[in-house]
């Protein structure tokens, strides 16, 4: 029996994006993924605030994106995330514009300090956590279309957002120890 490869531990140290069961979009799931956004957000504001540039500099396995790098690239995508969230809570099969996240990177905002990512980041979430606890559970099965993805529900856009900001906070601290 030939086994499926298995992921990089080091490029997906918590695993590879999960699909969300269908079991699991109820509206619990909301209040669980608002905590644990509010947890991982709180985890990246003590893992890279105090943080000198050497350690901003350290990457977590060959050609990787470093610290500081990916405080900014967390930062961005999840305002990229919140405008799809509020774009596909407004509109009918919003289509997704995705963006080049190398490439915003070497733009002159990401040389800011990490401290302008960590306060875009705490800024956005708050956000996010309004909605996922103010909206009601039915609207998270409307659907968004990302050119790449094909159709979703707001649950799976959800449910990456917060897969996401984990995935990065695991390999910063992979990178810082």
């Amino acid at each position: 029996m030939t086994l499926p490869p298995q992921p990089d531990a080091s490029r997906y140290p918590v695993g590879p994006l999960p699909q969300l069961p269908d079991l699991e979009r109820v509206p619990a799931s909301l209040e669980r993924f608002a905590a644990s956004l509010e947890s991982s957000v709180a985890q990246w504001r003590g893992l890279v605030g105090a943080r000198n540039a050497t350690d901003l500099a350290r990457t977590y396995r060959e050609d990787s994106w470093n610290v500081r790098q990916l405080a900014h690239h967390v930062a961005e995508a999840h305002l990229h995330g919140l405008s799809r969230l509020k774009s596909g809570l407004t509109q009918e099969n919003y289509v997704i514009v995705p963006f080049d996240q190398n490439a915003a990177l070497t733009l002159p905002d990401a040389d800011l300090p990490v401290s302008a990512a960590l306060e875009l980041l705490e800024a956005v979430n708050l956000r996010w956590v309004a909605l996922l606890r103010g909206v009601s559970s039915t609207e998270f099965a409307r659907s968004i279309v990302h050119p790449q993805e094909g159709l979703q529900d707001l649950w799976q856009l959800v449910n990456k957002h917060d897969w996401h900001l984990r995935h990065h906070l695991a390999q910063a601290r992979l990178a810082l120890t």
